[in-house]
């Protein structure tokens, strides 16, 4: 019996090590290396010269690359009411994972966040407002060559009829975001509008005068510069439709119903008047928003009759769906294009720890089956003296 307690030793510490290492093995799988292998299935959408607009001027430089953007939406970063810790712990983990693969991937030039980017913006205190924002800096951090934008939502501010002075001036100073602001990619000769969705309700209060000040001015700034190509429109709600019935593709975990379900104007969408308004000044040449959480390709009609496309972004946390995503714009000053690119599902993390582990139950028990019983007998053997 002795001879056996002393080769137990060695064979019982190789089999946990192995069983250790799988363990080690299963959550870098589940927590780094899955974010890579499925957003790998994703890529930058490559330019046709079938697609391109021939009433715009091409760009100079023919070889000249497009310029790549990445959108994200609906964050709803966690404050101290909603959600458990654990809750913001596994949501902001998946963001930060998804949010570092892809710009590790991707390298994109702009990253635009269309709102929403905290969850309680608008009942925290300053304090707790502060600490939500370094948070977002450290999960969505970028190195010094990317450019980063963020829009207001009315989880970060309140909607229109909740909007208090305070807490417009704190995000405006915390992401320098106006009601309306230009953003102009002078190499790729590109305009992006960037409008606080919550300023354009059309009853002449003092937030939408600002915002109507503030629009004709940088649209006078566009005509003055001598801008000949028109500008891309972000906005955190979407612009006016009935429903996602004319939506014309569709995540796989939208359900039929949520489809036909009427928009409420200027609480799901922006007012017909105000998208018609906006439409008419701006003359976008196409239009990126988000809010819904869902995903949703339109498009609307613009002065000259030519189609408008708009594309709603998803949320980007497992908070909002099981199915998170972003979106990918390659854009030079007469040609674009569009990739939805999904990231992991949280049902599939989950299954894939599932698997993990009943595989390693499977090999403790057969696989590694002559240590497993060294080991059951070692321990018998102290319990039970023979």
């Amino acid at each position: 019996m002795k001879a056996i307690h002393v080769c137990c030793l060695p064979k019982m510490l190789h089999f946990l090590a192995k069983i250790l290492l799988l363990l080690i093995f299963i959550f870098i799988y589940c927590e780094f290396l899955i974010y890579y292998f499925v957003l790998l299935g994703c890529s930058w959408p490559q330019l046709s010269k079938l697609d391109q607009d021939f009433t715009v001027k091409p760009p100079n430089d023919p070889y000249q690359k497009p310029l790549h953007v990445m959108f994200i939406a609906d964050t709803h970063l966690l404050g101290s009411r909603e959600g458990h810790w654990f809750d913001k712990l596994r949501r902001e983990w998946q963001m930060y994972r998804s949010f570092q693969s892809a710009r590790f991937l991707f390298e994109p030039n702009i990253i635009f966040f269309l709102g929403d980017v905290t969850d309680e913006g608008k009942w925290c205190s300053d304090h707790e407002w502060e600490t939500t924002v370094q948070r977002f800096h450290s999960l969505f951090s970028i190195p010094i060559d990317t450019k980063i934008y963020v829009l207001a939502g009315n989880h970060d501010i309140g909607f229109h009829y909740d909007v208090s002075d305070g807490r417009l001036k704190r995000f405006e100073s915390s992401f320098h975001a106006p009601h309306v602001r230009s953003i102009t990619i002078d190499d790729n000769n590109i305009h992006f509008v960037l409008i606080n969705s919550m300023a354009f309700e059309g009853d002449q209060c003092r937030l939408c005068a600002r915002a109507e000040k503030e629009l004709s001015e940088v649209i006078n700034d566009l005509k003055q510069s001598g801008a000949w190509t028109k500008p891309i429109l972000l906005s955190h709600f979407p612009l006016y439709r009935v429903s996602d019935a004319n939506c014309s593709r569709w995540t796989q975990s939208s359900s039929s119903s949520s489809r036909i379900i009427p928009h409420k104007e200027r609480y799901d969408v922006l007012s017909k008047d105000a998208t018609e308004h906006l439409l008419k000044t701006i003359q976008p040449r196409l239009a990126f928003t988000a809010h819904t959480h869902d995903f949703c390709h339109t498009s609307h009609m613009g002065l000259n009759g030519k189609a408008i496309p708009e594309w709603t972004v998803p949320s980007f946390s497992w908070r909002n769906r099981d199915d998170p995503s972003l979106m990918l714009l390659s854009i030079t000053s007469n040609n674009e294009r569009v990739s939805h690119c999904y990231l992991p599902r949280e049902t599939t993390v989950f299954l894939s720890y599932g698997i993990g582990a009943l595989l390693l139950i499977l090999y403790m028990l057969f696989g590694g089956r002559r240590p497993f019983f060294l080991l059951a007998f070692c321990f018998l053997r102290r319990r039970i003296k023979f």
